[in-house]
């Protein structure tokens, strides 16, 4: 048990970005930009500064020359105003890449440093927090991308995954936690954000209440969630959270960091004895909190006339509006191509930006008209649904990494187009540079972890290979490991089980059905 516990006492009202708040994280980017001062004087390793800059989201890169900054855009959603306030930002400080992450934030790369801590002070005038958005702290509070406006969701879970993410906030420099702690809200059975297996995770049922979920996560001894709530009611989430702060304080693993994951606690206090150790927790909130959460469920009024087709829209549940998919290859993106997307949206009635949790946007709220002039500005992006695979940053920039997933994902869609193979022929693969799966590889159809193959007392790049994962909610399996894979065989591999599901002119899942033998044939020749 760890020293520093004690329950959470604080009256929740909603408000967290209050003058109090503001001026306590400006003190705190003071520091920071003191500490980045040190660290480019050499005054600091690598390794201390990552431990203190990780908790604002910022890291020295691989080389530690130059600097990336995770900006939280809460729940996945940029705004018009936060999409123009990034594009300034990159104007101004000569940024030339970012990437969306499979957390729905947005990274800026390549920074010299000191301009940090300025971008980080002006973006919370646009309520964007880097606090939190790495190191020992609640990550970004994720939700599915187009909660609200999805004609297949239980119901709109956006205002409650917010009234989360607004109280994780007000927690992040008070408490110390063994480790991050990464909360995910599920509209629908695609349950994208992977809400059964996070730290804590709310699955929306179709009477408007949560599953609720505890205590998975991907990574280095994967888990899925225990159930800890059955149709809880919206306004009492909170108190669920708070349970959940205080049982990882309590027993999570403050000497071992390896083991300072919630999923850990499934070991420590087994599976049936966390499930009564949080029960008891969220009692204890209940009696002793004032937590209760009162939201504005908003309702879009705005409407379209007219119809579009294209496998990059969808239809949203109000009528004649649309979303619009955008998957730039990666997710890299450049600052150019998100004022190109803003310039066509800055005028479009109650267009925002979603990040979803596969490296991809939506641009939703679009009549017919205005989702052509979105598609006619993002048409360099995935061609298919292999093209829209996901990668982490990599080894080429983070400090962890063991290979260059983004140049891996980039060489082998660049191959692939010169096959010309139909769309679903390959599936979306999942690619990450370690064991971090940052990539989240484990729940791929196919997915790729960075690791070192030695053959004959030589280390040759490569990747473990996973098949059959999946993520959708009731039918959630984390891949089967298969073996290793060379890096210098993925574009054969892949070719072959292209070229074998082509000759059948089937989809993957289809030729996978019918023809297993043939694809433990390719496993055969290519993994070792």
């Amino acid at each position: 048990m760890h020293d520093s516990i004690h329950p959470i006492k604080y009256e929740w009202k909603g408000d967290t970005m209050n003058d109090t708040m503001k001026q306590e994280l400006l003190k705190e980017i003071e520091v920071f930009y003191e500490q980045t001062k040190r660290f480019l004087n050499k005054e600091l390793s690598v390794k201390e500064f990552k431990g203190y800059s990780g908790g604002f989201g910022s890291y020295a890169q691989r080389g530690a020359q130059s600097f990336m900054l995770r900006l939280r855009m809460n729940q996945g959603v940029m705004t018009k105003d936060k999409l123009k306030f990034i594009i300034e930002q990159c104007e101004k400080h000569q940024v030339s890449r970012a990437h969306l992450t499979t957390c729905q934030t947005i990274q800026l790369h390549d920074l010299s440093g000191m301009e940090i801590p300025h971008i980080m002070a002006e973006a919370l005038e646009h309520d964007i927090v880097c606090r939190g958005g790495g190191g020992d702290f609640p990550r970004n509070v994720m939700c599915s991308p187009l909660s609200g406006v999805d004609p297949m969701e239980a119901f709109d879970v956006l205002p409650y995954a917010r009234g989360v993410g607004e109280y994780v906030l007000t927690l992040i420099n008070k408490f110390s936690l063994p480790r991050k702690l990464k909360i995910a809200f599920s509209n629908s059975e695609r349950n994208e954000t992977h809400a059964t297996f996070r730290d804590l995770g709310f699955v929306a049922n179709s009477d408007h209440t949560f599953d609720v979920y505890c205590a998975g996560g991907l990574g280095n001894n994967p888990r899925m969630g225990v159930k800890v709530g059955d149709h809880v009611q919206g306004e009492d989430i909170l108190y669920y959270v708070s349970a959940m702060v205080l049982i990882f304080m309590e027993y999570g693993n403050y000497e071992n960091r390896a083991k300072a994951r919630t999923r850990y606690l499934q070991e420590t206090l087994g599976e049936e004895g966390l499930a009564e150790e949080f029960q008891r927790k969220v009692k204890a909130a209940f009696a002793g909190e004032h937590l209760k959460l009162h939201v504005e469920e908003k309702t879009v009024v705005k409407t379209g006339a007219g119809s579009i087709a294209d496998r990059r829209i969808f239809a949203q549940k109000q009528s004649g509006l649309y979303a619009v998919y955008y998957h730039p290859l990666g997710g890299s993106i450049t600052p150019k191509k998100l004022a190109d997307i803003y310039e066509v949206i800055k005028d479009i009635e109650e267009a925002e930006v979603r990040i979803t949790p596969q490296e991809g946007i939506y641009i939703i709220n679009c009549t017919a008209e205005e989702a052509r002039r979105v598609l006619a500005v993002t048409d360099d992006g995935a061609r298919n649904l292999f093209e829209e695979s996901v990668a982490c940053i990599g080894a080429a920039t983070c400090q962890v990494g063991l290979r260059d997933s983004q140049g891996v994902l980039k060489e082998l869609i660049m191959y692939m187009r010169e096959k010309a193979y139909a769309d679903h022929v390959l599936p979306r693969i999942f690619i990450s540079g370690c064991t971090s799966s940052c990539g989240t590889n484990q729940i791929g159809e196919l997915g790729f972890q960075g690791t070192v193959k030695v053959i004959d007392k030589k280390a040759y790049p490569a990747f473990t290979l996973s098949i059959h994962g999946n993520d959708a909610y009731r039918k959630e399996h984390f891949g089967d490991n298969k073996g290793v894979i060379l890096e210098e065989d993925m574009c054969c591999f892949l070719e072959a089980i292209g070229n074998a599901v082509s000759s059948h002119q089937m989809t993957y899942p289809q030729w996978l059905h019918a023809y297993k033998e043939e694809f433990d044939d390719i496993l055969r020749t290519y993994v070792k």
